[in-house]
């Protein structure tokens, strides 16, 4: 399915995972929802022209992150060509992802066509530890399939390096306690470790948003949601955590009620 654009074979994967082709492309636009694919809508297994059948650059970089994530996927699209056997006979399969043998840093993709699409891939590349995403869609020719996706990979790797932003997440928010023991709770915020792809000219453009709740009440237990902590680089969350509770809040005790009417008169 992977290698040669097998379409008989992603045909019967999803009879075999799915029960039919259309309970198939259901469970396909479940899971495109569930990732973040707002704008697909799959009708079959194999991308062939059908009404209704849809994607984008975007949404296809988000599903090849998804699958990204497994093991398998991984060792199939980095692979130029597989030896299977088919009853006796050995059939060599060939990947159509030509970058595979012309950019050194190429380690995956798919290619795709038909009439509506024209010359499509997906491919994927790592330098230094830093990999990419590549999308092309709607090229006139194979050439420039593949030449286009280079140059937007080439052109992202000496614009975007990876660096390490967790010293803004290097804080603490006092939030009042109404009625507690103590009149203020103190939230750290010590995060560590957040590598992040970013231009030179984006790094000053980062900021952390604050949604932590006003105020606290003494008999609060631990566990209460206080709120979130997100560093934002334009409409993109670069770090999201949301905070709670690690510890009981007292309630204030007499003697400090009796303290602070005390201190009134002094």
């Amino acid at each position: 399915m992977l290698l040669p654009s097998g379409n008989d074979a992603a045909y019967t994967t999803a009879i075999h995972v799915g029960g039919s082709i259309e309970n198939f492309a259901l469970m396909m636009n479940s899971k495109a929802k569930e990732i973040g694919a707002y704008d697909t809508s799959f009708k079959n297994p194999h991308g062939l022209d059908t009404e209704g059948h849809y994607s984008t650059a975007y949404d296809l970089a988000l599903i090849t992150r998804y699958a990204l994530k497994y093991d398998l996927f991984n060792e199939t699209i980095k692979a130029k060509t597989k030896e299977i056997k088919v009853n006796s006979e050995i059939r060599v399969l060939n990947n159509t992802n030509a970058l595979l043998k012309t950019y050194e840093y190429a380690d995956g993709g798919k290619t795709g066509y038909t009439d509506k699409a024209e010359r499509c891939l997906i491919c994927t590349a790592t330098k230094n530890n830093f990999r990419i995403i590549a999308v092309v869609l709607g090229a006139e020719s194979t050439e420039l399939r593949f030449n286009t996706c280079k140059n937007i990979m080439e052109d992202t790797f000496n614009r975007y390096s990876k660096k390490d932003v967790s010293n803004m997440l290097k804080f603490e928010i006092d939030i009042p306690v109404i009625k507690g023991e103590e009149d203020y709770f103190k939230v750290i915020v010590d995060e560590s470790d957040i590598i992040y792809p970013v231009r030179e000219d984006e790094i000053d453009k980062i900021y952390v948003k604050q949604d932590i709740i006003p105020t606290l009440n003494g008999g609060d237990e631990k566990g209460k949601y206080l709120g979130k902590i997100q560093l934002i680089l334009g409409n993109d969350i670069i770090f999201s955590k949301d905070y709670f509770l690690k510890e009981d809040i007292e309630k204030k005790s007499v003697k400090k009620y009796y303290n602070e009417i005390v201190n009134l008169f002094v």
